[in-house]
């Protein structure tokens, strides 16, 4: 069975089920937007990223949307596929959207045949691709937080052109930043990622540790100095019944600053072989990827950027 097609407000528009499920591109000639009709994040990202992917300008150019009523089904997919695409719209409501089509259109019919003598794999088409697509969108390139993102942050359709997952990462930051240097886009600061010094990973795990035995199953203590006797002691060594008193000289402690102050803290390695009693406890990374252990300051630190074409940027996409 087909997908079909509707005509709203004069333009042709496919709904998108049978394609999607089959993973299977229609002929970007049927139809002048093509609108998602499927419930299943898995397989509509899948479709998207082929979308992404074409080499034919007629089809990665061509405006997509996805129906506003499937965005809960989506749940946390919700906002990746919607980077992947041009939104979501309500009840097939696309009177406010047809300037924004044609404007897509009359680009792809303009300049259909650009691209034909391009290498489909090198770095210029996919830059290209880049200004052409965020040129006809009248949009900055903006990453979005991604918890499955190596980094955390994720410029998702850009991305979205390589398989597999640490290229996506190295090449799109690179087709970015050459831009950039190029005088191509401008960019603004959004960020700083901490990143695993062996594999790129932002999914870090930052956690207090013995600085003799380097375990991080630690016991950690309040200290109470009192002020009348001068005695420093860990809290529990104040605790009787439902009060606190000096173990030193029986004076109650009722008004903290008053009678009494907490100093710091002191911690107790719970590592039966080392039992190690300390007041300042290092900071270890656990790379929750690839288990590597490391310290704060051999982390890669990345600045992460929105990007904007600039006039540079204009000329390159409208004199190709």
């Amino acid at each position: 069975m087909l997908d079909s097609i509707i005509e709203i407000h004069g333009k042709k528009v496919l709904l998108l089920e049978y394609a999607i499920v089959n993973n299977i591109l229609p002929d970007p000639k049927l139809a002048d937007v093509w609108v998602v009709n499927h419930n299943d994040p898995k397989l509509v990202k899948r479709f998207l990223y082929q979308i992404i992917r074409s080499e034919d300008i007629r089809v990665y150019l061509k405006p997509i949307f996805l129906q506003k009523e499937l965005k809960k089904t989506y749940a946390l997919s919700a906002d990746v596929l919607k980077s992947l695409s041009d939104g979501y719209i309500k009840w097939l409501n696309f009177i406010d959207k047809i300037p924004y089509i044609e404007t897509i259109t009359n680009f792809i019919e303009k300049n259909a045949f650009k691209y034909d003598v391009f290498d489909k794999k090198s770095d210029e088409f996919y830059t290209l691709k880049i200004l052409d697509y965020y040129y006809t969108r009248k949009k900055n390139i903006v990453p979005i937080i991604n918890r499955k993102s190596l980094s955390g942050y994720s410029y998702t359709r850009i991305e979205a052109f390589f398989e597999e997952k640490k290229e996506a990462y190295a090449k799109s930051r690179m087709l970015l930043r050459e831009s950039f240097l190029g005088g191509s886009l401008s960019r603004n600061y959004v960020d700083t990622s901490h990143l695993c010094k062996n594999c790129h990973s932002g999914f870090l795990n930052f956690r207090e540790k013995c600085p003799k035995c380097s375990e991080h199953n630690l016991k950690v203590r309040n200290l109470i100095h009192h002020f009348r006797c001068a005695y420093v002691g860990v809290d529990k060594d104040f605790v009787l019944k439902d009060q606190l008193v000096c173990p030193k000289c029986s004076s109650e402690l009722k008004n903290l600053g008053v009678d009494y102050d907490k100093p710091g803290k002191i911690f107790f390695c719970k590592n039966k072989k080392c039992n190690h009693e300390f007041q300042e406890a290092p900071i270890g990374v656990h790379c929750v990827d690839c288990k590597l252990e490391q310290s704060p300051d051999e982390l890669i630190v990345r600045k992460i950027y929105a990007y904007e074409l600039t006039n540079l940027g204009f000329q390159q996409v409208l004199e190709k």
